[in-house]
C-alpha cells in the first residue's frame, strides 16, 4: 500500500479441543498449549466440547467446515476410544492437521495413506508405561503375603486395558497378590467397589493392604470409602488402609499424597505442550511429526523414596 505500512501476516492458528473445563489436569493443559504457542508465535484457541461423543463431534466438525474458524490444525483430546477416523479424515480433506492428545483404536494409517498431505498425528502419554510406573510403586510398597486391590477406570478404555497391561508387567512374579476390581472412572464407583469388598471380611480381617487406583479422583472416592466404613464399624484401622492414585496433578494427586492422604500417585505427562511444539515445527519449517510420539509419566514420589506399608 503506498504510503503505509506492510500489514503483518496473522500468525498461525490452531484449536486445543479438550473435554471438561472443570478437570484440573485439562486446565493444565489448555495452560501448557497456550504457553508453547505464545513461545512459538502461534495463537492458540482452547475450546472445550463436553463428554458426549455426539457433541464433541459436531463441535469438532463446525470447526472444520467453517471457513472463518477452520484452523490449521487441531489439537484433540478424544472422548471415546473409538469413532474420531471419520472427523480425522474430514479435517485432513480440508487441510486441516489432526494431532489427538491420547490413543484411540480407529484406523488413522488409512486417513494418512488417502490424505498425505495433512498430518494425523498422536503425541500421548504412554498408557503401558504409566502402568509399569504403578506396578513398580506397588513393588516398593507392599511387602510379601499381602494384598492389593487395583482399580481400574474401565474395561472399555484403551487407557485402563493399558495400564493394567503395564501393571500386570512390572509386577508379574511379585511375591505379593493383586486383585483387580472395576472403578468406571468414578469416585461413587470405586467407593462402591472398596464397599463391597469390605464386606469379604472374614474373623475381622480386611481382605486387602492397600488400594490402588488408575486415576486420583477414585482414589479420593476409595479414601472416603474407607473413612465411612471405619466410622460405621467402630475399627479405625479401616481409615488406615493406604491409597495410591494416578494422574499427578500438582493441585490433586501431588497434593493429596504431600497430605499423607495418598502413599504414591503417578504423574502423567501433560502433552499439549509438546503437541504445540510439533505442530509449531510443521508450520514453521516443514518438519513432520512421527504418526504416534508417546511420553513417560514419573512416579511422585520418586520411586527411591518408597518405603513399604506397614
Amino acid at each position: 500500500m503506498a504510503g503505509g505500512r506492510t500489514k503483518e501476516p496473522l500468525p498461525a492458528r490452531v484449536v486445543l479441543a479438550l473435554v471438561d473445563e472443570s478437570n484440573q489436569f485439562q486446565k493444565l493443559l489448555k495452560s501448557d498449549a497456550e504457553a508453547a504457542g505464545r513461545e512459538a508465535g502461534i495463537e492458540v484457541e482452547t475450546v472445550f466440547t463436553g463428554e458426549s461423543l455426539v457433541e464433541h463431534l459436531g463441535a469438532l466438525r463446525r470447526l472444520i467446515v467453517d471457513p472463518g474458524r477452520r484452523p490449521a490444525a487441531l489439537l484433540v483430546m478424544a472422548v471415546r476410544d473409538h469413532g474420531l477416523d471419520r472427523v480425522a479424515r474430514e479435517a485432513a480433506g480440508a487441510g486441516v492437521h489432526f494431532v489427538l492428545l491420547n490413543a484411540v483404536e480407529d484406523d488413522l494409517d488409512a486417513v494418512r495413506r488417502e490424505f498425505p498431505a495433512a498430518v494425523v498425528s498422536t503425541v500421548c502419554p504412554d498408557e503401558v508405561e504409566t502402568g509399569r510406573v504403578q506396578g513398580r510403586q506397588l513393588l516398593a510398597l507392599v511387602p510379601a503375603g499381602r494384598r492389593v486391590l487395583y482399580i481400574q477406570g474401565s474395561l472399555r478404555s484403551l487407557a485402563s486395558r493399558e495400564r493394567t497391561s503395564g501393571m500386570r508387567e512390572a509386577t508379574a512374579g511379585a511375591p505379593f497378590e493383586v486383585v483387580l476390581a472395576g472403578g468406571d472412572w468414578s469416585p461413587a464407583f470405586a467407593g462402591r467397589t472398596v464397599r463391597e469388598w469390605l464386606r469379604f471380611a472374614v474373623g475381622g480381617r480386611i481382605p486387602f493392604d492397600l488400594v490402588a487406583c488408575q486415576n486420583d479422583h477414585m482414589a479420593g472416592g476409595a479414601l472416603e470409602a474407607l473413612a465411612a466404613a471405619a466410622a460405621e464399624t467402630g475399627k479405625p484401622d479401616v481409615a488406615r488402609i493406604p491409597v495410591a492414585g494416578c494422574d499427578g496433578a500438582p493441585d490433586v494427586g501431588q497434593r493429596m499424597v504431600r497430605e499423607g492422604r495418598l502413599v504414591a500417585t503417578v504423574v502423567l505427562p501433560r502433552v499439549a505442550g509438546p503437541a504445540v511444539q510439533e505442530v509449531a515445527a510443521l508450520l514453521a519449517r516443514g518438519e513432520r511429526p512421527a504418526p504416534v510420539i508417546t511420553h513417560a509419566a514419573t512416579s511422585f514420589p520418586p520411586l527411591p523414596d518408597l518405603r513399604p506399608i506397614a
